[in-house]
C-alpha cells in the first residue's frame, strides 16, 4: 500500500511548490565603470557538487565560453564559462574567487563556472514569476523566472534556462530519426490525438514539439503549471458535458517551473473529476528514484528523463496507440 504524503519525510513530501536553490553570483562591469551584481539560482538536485576552480584543458573550434575540459573524480567534463555565455564583462576591480558548480542533469555532467557561491534558499515556485520582456532581452531570452529575495524587493534573484546551456555546448542533440524508426516498431503508424506540452524552457518547448509534431501529433503549449491548468480550465467551461479526452488526449509537464511546478500541477489534475483521466507523464531534467517517486505519489502516470527521444515515443504510445 502507498504510504501516505503526510506521513512521508520532507524529502519525499510532492506537491508543495517549494524548492531548494543553491545561489550563486556574477558581477558584470557597466559601461560607466561602476559594477552590477547578479543573483541567480539552481535546483540542488541537479548539484552534484561545488568545487574550486579546476586546472582547465582547452579544446580547439568550440566557443569561447565552452573551449574547455577539466577532470572531476575521474570524470572528464566540459566547463561553460558562464559569464562569457551570458555576454558578462568581468570586472577588475572586485577579487572574484571562481567556482564550479558539478550539475547533472539531461543525461549529461557539465561544470558551471561562477563567480560565488551564496547560499541555499528554500522558494516557493509561486514566488517565482516569468520574467518581463525587458529582463529577457537583457539576458538573451536564457532565463525562465524571476523572484524577489529580500523584503524591499530590491535584490532579483534569476533562474536561468540551463536546458539552454546544455544546447548551446552541443550535448543536447535529440536524434529524430530514431522517433520515426520507434514509431515504425511500436504502431506501424504515426500517432494521433492532442498533446498538451508544459514547460518554461523554450528551448525545450521547441525540442518536444518539433519531436511529437513529427510523429503526427498536434501541440498545444503552455509555458507553466498555471498556465496550463489555465488552458485546461478553458477547455472545462467549452466543452459542456463532452469528455475532455475528446480534447486533450496527453499532457506532458516539466517538474521545475514558476508560478506553478509540475508536480504540483499533477496533482490538481488528478484531484479534478473532470481532469483527472487525461494521463500525465513528467518529462524532466531531474533523474534519479527519489524524483521518479515523487511524480508517481502525485498520480502522473509516466516519468521520463529529457531528452531521450526513443523512451519519449514508447511512453506516450502507452497512451496514444
Amino acid at each position: 500500500m502507498a504510504q501516505k504524503i503526510g506521513n512521508l519525510p520532507d524529502v519525499l513530501k510532492v506537491g508543495t511548490n517549494e524548492m531548494e536553490l543553491v545561489v550563486f553570483k556574477m558581477y558584470n562591469a557597466l559601461p560607466d565603470g561602476t559594477s552590477e551584481l547578479l543573483e541567480y539560482g539552481v535546483n540542488v538536485a541537479k548539484v552534484r557538487e561545488i568545487i574550486p576552480m579546476p586546472t582547465l584543458t582547452k579544446v580547439p573550434d568550440m566557443p569561447d565560453y565552452a573551449h574547455a575540459l577539466t577532470e572531476v573524480r575521474g570524470e572528464v567534463i566540459p566547463i561553460v564559462d558562464l559569464g562569457k555565455w551570458m555576454k558578462l564583462v568581468t570586472p577588475e576591480v572586485i577579487d572574484i574567487r571562481k567556482k564550479v558548480i558539478v550539475l547533472e542533469m539531461l543525461g549529461t555532467t557539465v561544470g558551471m563556472i561562477v563567480h560565488e557561491v551564496e547560499r541555499i534558499r528554500r522558494i516557493k515556485w509561486d514566488q517565482i514569476k516569468p520574467p518581463p520582456s525587458l529582463l529577457q532581452a537583457k539576458h538573451g531570452g536564457r532565463i525562465t523566472g524571476v523572484t524577489k529575495i529580500d523584503d524591499e524587493g530590491e535584490s532579483l534573484l534569476l533562474i536561468l534556462d540551463l536546458e539552454s546551456v546544455i544546447s548551446d555546448i552541443g550535448a543536447l542533440i535529440p536524434k529524430r530519426g530514431i522517433a520515426l524508426e520507434e514509431i515504425e516498431r511500436v504502431g506501424k503508424k504515426k500517432l494521433k490525438g492532442n498533446v498538451l506540452i508544459v514547460d518554461d524552457s523554450s528551448v525545450a518547448r521547441k525540442v518536444l514539439k518539433d519531436t511529437l509534431e513529427n510523429v503526427g501529433l498536434h501541440v498545444i503549449e503552455a509555458i507553466d503549471g498555471k498556465n496550463a491548468l489555465d488552458i485546461l480550465n478553458d477547455f472545462k467551461g467549452k466543452i459542456g458535458g463532452q469528455p475532455i479526452s475528446n480534447f486533450i488526449n496527453l499532457i506532458i509537464s516539466d517538474v521545475e517551473m514558476p508560478e506553478m511546478d509540475g508536480l504540483t500541477f499533477t496533482k490538481n489534475v488528478k484531484s479534478d473529476p473532470l481532469l483527472q483521466q487525461i494521463p500525465i507523464v513528467v518529462n524532466t531534467s531531474l533523474s534519479g528514484d527519489e524524483n521518479k517517486e515523487k511524480a508517481k505519489l502525485v498520480g502522473a502516470d509516466g516519468y521520463l528523463v529529457k531528452f531521450d527521444v526513443t523512451r519519449l515515443i514508447q511512453e506516450i504510445s502507452k497512451f496514444l496507440g
